[in-house]
């Protein structure tokens, strides 16, 4: 395994080599760096954004997007000066939404707990889990992967995308029903359904426009400095531009179809108290 540190080392003496030169290159490289940006940026915030649903419908609300995108914006920002790689994904993953609601479920459960302390323990659970990360990285347990063939990484990533696939059906499924109403109207169930098509409509929509526009450099129409733009920023641009078609409605229909994600701002009343749990932790360790 090596003495303690030893890979710590190894690892920021080989960084250190070509920290300064990869920012370097990222500065001089001009525009061409804005479409690598802009789809990492959304390949990170859009699965933040879909699990940080899950997570407030999981949790009751006691973890929602806010979180999700403060918490991979930070570990963004963190990751990309220190570790050099401004252009690595992150973000959070279907077993940390698993893992999250088992500690919501287990909480509930317990008269110690209670729902209430939830966020005070999941805090202390993230930090012994970086506290144990830290000592493995010490001893330098990653050493270890050296055991596994790549069929253990490419069944990670396969589950990775099953549970992907499977909360997407799961989430345009949800779209059909209607919220927390125990007897609605004929009119209100002729507008969900409504609501339901509408997210069929724009999830394929979306789906098809994206990969049509990354295959703009094939295609035999257009200048080929419009191909290759379409190419570099297509899929951003059809978020765009699927989001805005999502608000071209009539006014007669409700407000709340097509159905949208509740976010309030960090800083906002309604998600203050989730950065206030200093004082839980405390008690819940204790």
């Amino acid at each position: 395994m090596g003495a303690p540190f030893e890979g710590i080392i190894q690892d920021v003496k080989g960084r250190v080599k070509c920290y300064k030169q990869d920012w370097v290159c990222a500065i001089c490289s001009g525009v061409s760096i804005l479409a690598p940006t802009f789809y990492i940026f959304f390949a990170s915030a859009l699965p933040v954004i879909a699990f940080g649903e899950q997570l407030s419908r999981d949790t009751n609300g006691s973890l929602s997007t806010v979180e999700t995108l403060a918490s991979t914006a930070i570990c963004g920002i963190i990751h990309s000066i220190i570790g050099g790689q401004p252009l690595l994904i992150l973000g959070v993953a279907e077993p940390t939404v698993i893992m999250y609601t088992y500690l919501y479920n287990f909480c509930k459960n317990t008269p110690d707990l209670g729902a209430e302390l939830f966020l005070a323990w999941a805090g202390w659970v993230c930090f012994w889990t970086a506290f144990m990360l830290i000592l493995l990285a010490i001893f330098n347990a990653c050493n270890i992967i050296t055991r596994f063939t790549r069929i253990a990484g490419e069944l990670f990533g396969m589950l990775i995308t099953v549970l992907f696939f499977q909360e997407a059906i799961k989430g345009l499924v949800g779209e059909f029903s209607n919220p927390k109403v125990e007897e609605p109207s004929s009119e209100q169930i002729q507008w969900q359904y409504t609501n339901g098509l509408l997210a069929v409509i724009f999830s394929l929509g979306l789906i098809v426009s994206a990969l049509k526009s990354r295959r703009a450099r094939t295609w035999r129409y257009g200048t080929r400095k419009l191909r290759g733009f379409i190419a570099d920023y297509g899929v951003p641009m059809m978020v765009v531009l699927w989001t805005a078609v999502s608000y071209i409605k009539p006014s007669t229909v409700p407000h709340d179809v097509p159905r949208r994600l509740f976010c309030p701002l960090p800083w906002e009343p309604a998600s203050l108290y989730h950065w206030t749990v200093a004082k839980d932790m405390w008690k819940c360790g204790f």
